[in-house]
């Protein structure tokens, strides 16, 4: 008798619970539990690419609050299960999707570590890297690029009387702030507590002005920033430089603010 599509996913579900690789599936119910993985099946053992169902269905798990890796484990033990019920030609399909499922993965988990996770923009490292490619691109064909630094105004104030969850907030709007004043080939990173960074390329004096001018419209109401900013045609040496000369800026800005 030829095993349903369900009782095949069910008969993985239970073996990726026994073996301990998917304890998330322990809260869902039996129902749950197999989810959408019966398509999965279905496609494999028709013939067809069961990528788009496995990617699909794997979403539907990360959704759910399932790790990469618990995902993958369930992939895995379907695969055994469809090996050992004698379908080897499902098995193969069944790997080429897992192959892609990975390959999705780890792209996904490879941006997430380049991202600031309140605000969705480059982090520090990441930012930093970008100045120091572009910059060597720049100096390479001779182009322009301008680095401004950013801090709030009186943040620490706002934390100490609002709390953190309203700082946070003020954060994310800012960095939707500055997102939507870039252009499309600019670059925007928050560096650490309330400093954020735009990379800014082939402009000159003119397009920074033009930047503030479209931030300080686009910052909510109450919020304020200090800004700094520095050009690649300042500094000979490495791109810490760069950073030292837009930080020195910063400051400066932020003291003829509070005076």
């Amino acid at each position: 008798m030829r095993l349903t599509s369900w009782d095949i996913a069910a008969e993985a579900v239970e073996e990726a619970l026994r073996g301990g690789a998917v304890p998330s599936l322990e809260r869902l119910g039996r129902l749950g539990q197999v989810g959408s993985l019966p398509l999965v099946v279905e496609a494999a053992r028709s013939g067809e690419d069961p990528s788009r169902a496995l990617d699909a269905h794997a979403r539907e798990r990360e959704g759910l609050g399932f790790a990469s890796d618990e995902v993958l484990a369930e992939a895995l033990a379907l695969g055994r299960v469809l090996e050992r019920r004698g379908d080897p030609g499902a098995r193969t399909a069944l790997d080429g999707a897992v192959v892609a499922l990975v390959t999705r993965i780890t792209a996904e988990l490879a941006e997430r570590a380049r991202r600031d996770p309140l605000t969705g923009l480059l982090n520090h490292r990441a930012f930093h890297a970008a100045v120091a490619e572009e910059a060597a691109r720049a100096r390479r064909y001779r182009g322009k690029l301008a680095l401004v630094l950013f801090d709030l105004d009186n943040f620490k104030a706002l934390n100490d009387t609002e709390g953190h969850q309203e700082g946070d907030r003020v954060l994310r709007a800012v960095a939707a702030a500055l997102t939507r004043t870039l252009r499309v080939n600019d670059r925007a990173g928050r560096l650490g507590g309330d400093e954020f960074g735009a990379l800014l390329l082939q402009a000159d004096t003119k397009a920074v002005h033009a930047l503030l001018d479209r931030l300080e419209r686009a910052l909510p109401r109450g919020v304020a920033t200090s800004a700094g900013a520095a050009f690649l045609s300042e500094v000979a040496g490495p791109v810490e430089q760069l950073f030292d000369l837009a930080d020195r800026r910063l400051y400066e800005d932020k003291l003829a603010r509070a005076a």
